[in-house]
Formats: structure tokens, C-alpha cells, sequence
């Protein structure tokens, strides 16, 4: 009996090792639906996080004043106009492609900038597509303060899973600083 049952245990593993399972939904393309976030509390970033550049942006807060969370902080100013940004093609985000892109962090600005945005650019091979900026004026209602921000871009114009994602934030030769970025689709 226990022979047999040893016998029946291997018969049982070497099925399960020979690749006739059936497919897990990893193995499956298929168009999602459900949200998709990206997080990048900027922690990591001097390790040269995939789909995000403009590493030289990433620098601690001048002493006293503390990052909205953590160490590390994206500072846009005169040498630096951009900051820390997202870039990725569609097909790498979600076999489907989304209608709408929301864009959420935290500002900090110690001058007045009525130029400071959110901008979301979507390229094919660097040919623009779409090109819109969300403006933190109305966001920053007191200096010298974090201040939470939600950019939602409509996708109004018919895309393709190669075009290119780009967000980031501009500061038109002005000092800003950026932290806990968060961007997520509609679909």
C-alpha cells in the first residue's frame, strides 16, 4: 500500500511539474480594466527607478524644512525648469489604452510662480500629440507649505499603445519642490 501511494504522490508532482497545468492569468494578455497606479515617493529614485528620469532633480529639503514625506524631494529651479518625470509607452502601462490620466503629489513653493504646472505630454517618437499643463497657482493658496494637487488629463485625441507617456512638473526658472508623486488611469 505504501508503495503504491509513494507511486501515486510522484505520478501527481511530475504532472504538475510538466507544464500541462493550465494557464495562470500572468501567462494571458488581455485588456485590463481595473486601476492601474504608479507610486514614486522619490525614496528610491537616485537607484534609477525604470520609466522615470531627471535624477540630477532629486535632492534633500534645505535644513529645517521637512519633505512631505521621507528624505528625498524633486526641485525644480533656474538650472533644473523640469522636474523628476514619468515616461513610458502605453503598452508597457495596460494592454488597454486609458481616456483619462490623473496626476496627484505634493508642491511646495517658497515664491509666488503663477507659471508652476503639472504637464502630461504624449508623443509619437517625440512628434507631440497631446500637450497639456494643469496649473498649481489656485493649489498653492499660502507659501512655505505643503500643498496636496490632483491633475486630471482628458484624452481627447485618438492615441496608440507606442506612443509616450511624459509627466512632469515645470517651474519656469522658478524654485518648487515636488514629493509623493502618484499617477493612475481611467480606462
Amino acid at each position: 500500500m505504501k508503495n503504491y501511494l509513494a507511486l501515486f504522490l510522484s505520478g501527481l508532482l511530475l504532472y504538475g511539474c510538466s507544464g500541462n497545468s493550465p494557464k495562470t492569468p500572468a501567462d494571458v494578455t488581455v485588456a485590463d480594466d481595473s486601476p492601474v497606479a504608479i507610486v514614486n515617493d522619490l525614496e528610491n529614485a537616485l537607484a534609477g527607478v525604470p520609466s522615470w528620469s531627471n535624477e540630477k532633480t532629486i535632492v534633500e529639503m534645505p535644513e529645517g524644512i521637512a519633505a512631505n514625506s521621507g528624505k528625498y524631494v524633486s526641485r525644480v529651479d533656474a538650472e533644473n525648469q523640469y522636474s523628476y518625470a514619468f515616461k513610458e509607452i502605453f503598452a508597457n502601462i495596460n494592454q488597454k489604452l486609458p481616456v483619462a490620466v490623473i496626476v496627484e503629489g505634493y508642491v511646495y513653493s517658497p515664491e509666488v510662480n503663477p507659471l508652476l504646472g503639472i504637464v502630461m505630454d504624449i508623443n509619437d517618437n517625440n512628434s507631440k500629440v497631446i500637450w497639456k499643463s494643469y496649473a498649481l497657482s489656485e493649489v498653492i493658496s499660502s507659501l512655505n507649505e505643503w500643498k496636496p494637487f490632483a491633475a486630471r488629463f482628458t484624452i481627447d485625441a485618438p492615441i496608440k499603445p507606442e506612443y509616450q507617456l511624459k509627466i512632469f512638473a515645470s517651474g519656469a526658472k522658478k524654485t518648487a519642490y515636488f514629493d509623493d508623486f502618484k499617477i493612475s488611469f481611467e480606462y
